[in-house]
């Protein structure tokens, strides 16, 4: 690690990585309660799917051999999805067959309903019909043994479908993370309560908590602790014993009243203090006792920007999931529609509206208000434009790198 106090983005979070290590407890958690959550053993198939051949289509079974355009057949039953028994179907005949259907064993092809015209029992064929013809075939989505996942996935919407087709009721996941969460200063109020001259109501918890929600992690709400060092460090010590990372907002800078970063030093170890990113620079990074400690700064803006930039990634990297290693954002090129000038020095993270122009360009604005605690420019905005540290100056047209919100266009 360097000794330098301010770290790159990408320098930050490989040292909250080499110096964290994942949860090794795990859990069976149900199917159906499944999303988010990060494998701790693979998955392997323990069955085939379909598990037997049967029909992509409604329509009607035969022999290949009969599949000639203009042949007459006799239609000799019908298979339903679901049915076990089937009929024997000999040279000349055919029967009717439903959608997931199986195949009966005389039969190698489907001709769809749309293509045979009916007369009582008697089917004429319109078209050709090839072998395989409309059949899905034993194993040809899931074949058993297949490796569907790897330990370290994390189980999305469609991925519970795919399970629940194995027959899978639960799953070996990582044990969930417990998150404390606490505030600090003594201008903040809860809200509810009658604001005294010089109060502001405390946002940052109700922020972070949302942004955190789809990482399946328990949240345990630390309440608001008073800018005196003694009654921080009792918060601190009694946090530590049950939880696996403790987030705390304000009281990281270099004011008077900032007493985070000396208790931390006295109960624990600091791994970082700063970083080089705007907003969101005084971000403090450390350990109590087994507990990951990230102090977030007290603006609004910069406490959502570093929980999504560096705290998710360090939770993600804490639950077990793999595959981090190029980035935790979707990151897409956009043209710039406006000149900039700003002091080089930092990863600017400025909020931002995309869109997609008639040619299928997307062009980036950036808001007119990018202070740390002006909180509306979230709500206009739906991306991130990111300045590289390095540049002073952007012209109209120039790409830019942009991470979209959601597909929505709100913050997630």
């Amino acid at each position: 690690m360097s000794n330098s106090p301010w770290l790159s983005l990408s320098d930050a979070i490989a040292t909250m990585q080499s110096q964290t290590q994942p949860v090794s407890g795990s859990e069976k958690a149900e199917i159906k309660a499944a999303v988010g959550r990060v494998l701790a053993q693979p998955v392997i198939a323990s069955l085939n799917v379909p598990p037997c051949n049967n029909s992509a289509m409604d329509g009607y079974a035969l022999k290949s051999s009969d599949g000639q355009a203009g042949n007459t057949l006799q239609v000799v039953g019908s298979v339903f999805a679901g049915d076990s028994e089937q009929p024997a179907v000999l040279a000349g005949q055919c029967v009717r067959i439903m959608t997931g259907a199986p195949i009966p064993t005389d039969c190698d092809a489907v001709i769809i309903q749309e293509n045979v015209s009916r007369e009582d029992n008697k089917i004429t064929l319109q078209t050709h019909t090839a072998p395989q013809a409309n059949i899905r075939l034993t194993g040809s989505d899931i074949t058993q043994g297949d490796q569907l996942f790897t330990a370290g996935h994390r189980l999305t919407a469609t991925d519970t479908m795919l399970l629940s087709s194995l027959g899978l009721a639960t799953v070996d996941v990582y044990r969930k993370l417990t998150i404390g969460l606490l505030a600090t200063g003594d201008e903040l109020v809860e809200a509810g309560n009658p604001l005294a001259v010089g109060q502001i109501y405390e946002s940052n918890r109700t922020g972070v908590t949302a942004l955190l929600q789809n990482w399946q992690v328990h949240i345990k709400n630390l309440g608001i602790v008073a800018d005196k060092p003694e009654t921080l460090k009792q918060v601190l010590q009694t946090a530590q014993q049950d939880c696996d990372v403790i987030i705390s907002s304000g009281g990281v800078s270099v004011g008077d009243a900032d007493f985070v970063k000396p208790v931390l030093d006295e109960l624990g170890e600091i791994g970082f203090w700063k970083v080089a990113i705007k907003p969101g620079k005084p971000f403090a990074f450390g350990r109590l006792g087994n507990a990951v400690f990230c102090g977030l700064p007290g603006n609004p803006v910069s406490a959502c920007v570093t929980t999504e930039q560096l705290v998710v990634p360090v939770i993600r990297h804490l639950q077990g999931e793999t595959g981090l290693a190029n980035g935790h954002r979707l990151t897409l090129k956009a043209q710039l529609t406006g000149d900039i000038r700003r002091r080089a020095g930092r990863l600017d993270f400025q909020r931002a509206v995309f869109s997609q122009n008639e040619a299928g360009t997307l062009m980036v604005t950036p808001l007119a208000k990018q202070s740390s605690g002006v909180m509306t420019s979230f709500s206009q905005a739906n991306c991130y434009m990111l300045i590289p540290a390095e540049a002073d100056e952007l012209k109209s047209g120039d790409w830019v790198d942009i991470q979209p919100f959601s597909i929505a266009g709100k913050l997630n």
